[in-house]
C-alpha cells in the first residue's frame, strides 16, 4: 500500500493548487451540507411545539437560533442560503477532480509511454505489444484515472460527512447512533474478507484483456500471410476463444464487485431499518421530538451515500491497485541505454572513424555471450560488410554502434573516444541505421521519410530520395510524397519500404550509415545504382553493409566474418575467397542460392 502511495505522489507533486484547494475546500462543502438538517429540525420543532430544542452542540447552534430568534421564515431562508453554498462548494471540488483525473490520466499514459520507449530487447521479448497497449490505454482509463482524484477524494469527503453527521446524531440522541455504530464492525469484515479474492479477479481479468489486444495486433499485423494462407477461420476461432475467456473474466469480477457492494450496502440498509422503528419508539416515549427524528433520519441518509462511496472506494481501489501493479511492472525494467546529461557533443563534421576494443555483449538472463572479443577498426569512408552464419551476431554488432545497446564488456569508439562520452541524440544524429525489417508508420511518404526532424530543406529530402533510387516509385504513388501508406508499409512493396527507410536514413547525412540487410528486396540494377549513388554524393561516408548479395560483398573495402559471435577472418573479398576459408564457403554458397533463385 505504501509503495502505490509513493507512486502517486510523484504525479501529485505537479498539482499541489488543486490538491490544496480539494484538501482544504472539501470539509466546507460537507459542512454546508451537514449543517442543513438541523434547519428542518428547528422548523418541523417550532411548527410542532412553538418552541426549538436544544441539541448537545450548543456551540453550533446557538449562532443559528440567535440569528432566526425562533422565526420559521428565518430558518427556511438559512436553509435556503446553505443549499445554495452547498450546490456552489460541491461544483467546484467535483470540477477540481473532474480536472485531476482528465490531467492525471494524461501523465500516466505519457510517462508510460516514455519509458517504454527507453527500454531493451529483453523487455520487448517479455511484454507483447496488445499487453503494452491494454496497460497504457485500458488500465490507465478505465480503472486508474479515476480512482487516483475523484476516487480518493469522494472517499475523504465521505470520511468527513460520516464524522460530522455523527457528531450531529449523537447530539441529538447518542442512544439511537449506537444503533446505526453497531453495523460498522459487519461492514469492516465483509472488507477483509473480500479483498483477497477481488485482487485475483482483477488481477486475471487485465491479463484476458491484454491477450484479446495482442490476439488482435498480431492478427492485422500478419493479415496478409492470414489471408495467403487462407487462415481466417482459424483466426476467428482464436479470437473467439479469447474473447470468450475475457467476458467470462469480466462476469466474475462483476459479480464478485456485485456481491461485495450488495453486502455492503444491505448491512447499512438494516441499521436504517433499526432506526426507524427505534426511532419511532423514542418519538412515541416523548424522548425524541418530531423534528428530531425527522433530522436524525436525514442524517442516515447523509451516511448511506458516503458509505457506498466506501464501498465503491474500496472495491476500485482494489482494481486501480492491480492496474498500478501492472504500470509499476513496466518500470521496474531499467532502460537499456541511459542518455545522460552534460555530455560531449559530437563534431559537426565528425571524421567517422570506428573502433571495436575487446567489446563483448550478452543480453540479461543469457548464460553465454552473443559476441565475444571483438576487435576491428574501420576508417573514415570506408565500406565493411559483416558476414555469417544466422545467429553469428552480425546484427547485434551492427546495433552497438549507434548504442542501440552498449557492450557488457570492452568498449566502442569513434574518432577516439568511447561512444558512452558522446550525447545520445547527437550520436545518433549523425549515424544513419536501416534495420533488416524496415518499420514504417501510417503516415504520409513525406513525413515517413522525414520522420519528425526540423530543418530539413526541400532540396535535402529530394537528394534523399533520389541517392536512395525512391525517385521512380514517387512518380507511381498517387499523391506522391502526400501519398498516405498504411500501417507498418503494407499498401507498398517490399523494395519500395527498403527504398523509403533507406531515404529515412539518408536525409539527416550521416557520417556513419549502418545497413542490416536491407537491400535483399531490391532487384540488383537497383542496388548496384544505389551504392554508385552513396560512392559519389558521399564519398566519406563510413558504411556498415549486413548483405548476403555477392555483387554487393565485391564492392566492399573490408570484410569481417563473425561465427558464435567471434571474428574468423578478416579481409577483402578477393583475398579471402582465395584463402578459401569460412568465407570463401559462405560466398559459394550465396551465389548458388542466388542462382537457383534467379532461375526458378
Amino acid at each position: 500500500m505504501l509503495r502505490y502511495a509513493k507512486w502517486l505522489w510523484r504525479y501529485y507533486r505537479g498539482h499541489q493548487r488543486a490538491l490544496i484547494f480539494l484538501l482544504a475546500f472539501t470539509p466546507v462543502a460537507a459542512s454546508f451540507m451537514v449543517v442543513q438538517p438541523l434547519f428542518v429540525k428547528n422548523i418541523f420543532d417550532l411548527l410542532g411545539t412553538g418552541a426549538v430544542k436544544p441539541t448537545g452542540l450548543p456551540w453550533v447552534t446557538d449562532w443559528f437560533d440567535q440569528l432566526a430568534q425562533g422565526r420559521i421564515g428565518a430558518y427556511v431562508l438559512l436553509l435556503i442560503v446553505f443549499a445554495f453554498g452547498d450546490v456552489v462548494a460541491h461544483t467546484l471540488t467535483i470540477g477540481h477532480r473532474a480536472y485531476m483525473n482528465i490531467r492525471l490520466e494524461w501523465e500516466f499514459r505519457q510517462e508510460s509511454f516514455s519509458g517504454v520507449l527507453d527500454k531493451g530487447p529483453d523487455f520487448f521479448n517479455r511484454f507483447n505489444t496488445g499487453d503494452l497497449v491494454t496497460r497504457m490505454t485500458d488500465d490507465v482509463a478505465e480503472k486508474l484515472s479515476w480512482f487516483s482524484c475523484s476516487g480518493i477524494f469522494r472517499f475523504y469527503e465521505a470520511l468527513i460527512i460520516i464524522v460530522f453527521s455523527l457528531v450531529m446524531m449523537i447530539s441529538l440522541n447518542p442512544a439511537l447512533t449506537l444503533w446505526i455504530v453497531c453495523t460498522l464492525p459487519l461492514l469492516v469484515f465483509v472488507y477483509v474478507k473480500s479483498s483477497t479474492r477481488m485482487n485475483r479477479r482483477y488481477d486475471f481479468l487485465q491479463k484476458k484483456i491484454s491477450a484479446v489486444n495482442d490476439t488482435m495486433e498480431a492478427c492485422f499485423s500478419g493479415v496478409r500471410v492470414v489471408k495467403a494462407y487462407c487462415r481466417e477461420k482459424d483466426q476467428r476461432t482464436r479470437f473467439a476463444e479469447v474473447a470468450d475467456q475475457r467476458q467470462a473474466a469480466e462476469i466474475a469480477a462483476v459479480k464478485t464487485g456485485a456481491v461485495i457492494e450488495s453486502l455492503w450496502m444491505y448491512i447499512w440498509q438494516f441499521g436504517t431499518v433499526i432506526v426507524l422503528v427505534a426511532g419511532g419508539w423514542y418519538v412515541i416515549g416523548g424522548s425524541l421530538s418530531i423534528g428530531e427524528f425527522v433530522a436524525f433520519n436525514t442524517y442516515v441518509l447523509f451516511l448511506m451515500y458516503p458509505m457506498f462511496d466506501v464501498g465503491n472506494f474500496l472495491v476500485r481501489g482494489m482494481r486501480a491497485a492491480v492496474s498500478m501493479k501492472r504500470l509499476m511492472e513496466l518500470e521496474d525494467h531499467p532502460p537499456m541505454i541511459v542518455a545522460e546529461e552534460n555530455k560531449r557533443s559530437i563534431p559537426v563534421a565528425p571524421p567517422g572513424r570506428v573502433e571495436f576494443d575487446k567489446v563483448h555483449f550478452r543480453l540479461p538472463g543469457m548464460e553465454r555471450d552473443i559476441l565475444t572479443d571483438l576487435n576491428f577498426t574501420v576508417e573514415p569512408g570506408k565500406r565493411v560488410a559483416l558476414v555469417g552464419r544466422v545467429g553469428s551476431g552480425k546484427s547485434w554488432a551492427a546495433r552497438l554502434i549507434p548504442r542501440l545497446v552498449d557492450p557488457t564488456g570492452g568498449r566502442i569508439l569513434l574518432d577516439g573516444r568511447d561512444l558512452r562520452e558522446y550525447d545520445l541524440a547527437d550520436l545518433r544524429k549523425y549515424i544513419g541505421y536501416v534495420p533488416q525489417d524496415p518499420i514504417l508508420f501510417s503516415d504520409s511518404v513525406e513525413s515517413n521519410i522525414r520522420f519528425h526532424r526540423e530543418g530539413i530543406s526541400k532540396e535535402t529530402l529530394e537528394w534523399a530520395i533520389d541517392v536512395a533510387q525512391l525517385r521512380e516509385d514517387l512518380t507511381a504513388f498517387p499523391d506522391g510524397l502526400a501519398t498516405t501508406i498504411g500501417v507498418r508499409g503494407m499498401s507498398i512493396s517490399g523494395g519500395q519500404k527498403q527504398r523509403l527507410a533507406l531515404a529515412r536514413a539518408l536525409v539527416g547525412r550521416p557520417k556513419i550509415l549502418i545497413l542490416d540487410d536491407c537491400t535483399s528486396a531490391l532487384d540488383a540494377g537497383t542496388e548496384a545504382g544505389l551504392w554508385d549513388s552513396l560512392h559519389e554524393v558521399m564519398p566519406d561516408l563510413t558504411c556498415f553493409l549486413i548483405t548476403h548479395r555477392p555483387a554487393t560483398l565485391e564492392k566492399v573495402d573490408e570484410v569481417i566474418v563473425l561465427d558464435e559471435g567471434r571474428i574468423v577472418e578478416r579481409g577483402g573479398h578477393i583475398e579471402l575467397v582465395l584463402k578459401e576459408g569460412v568465407y570463401c564457403k559462405l560466398y559459394h554458397r550465396i551465389m548458388l542460392e542466388e542462382a537457383v533463385g534467379g532461375a526458378a
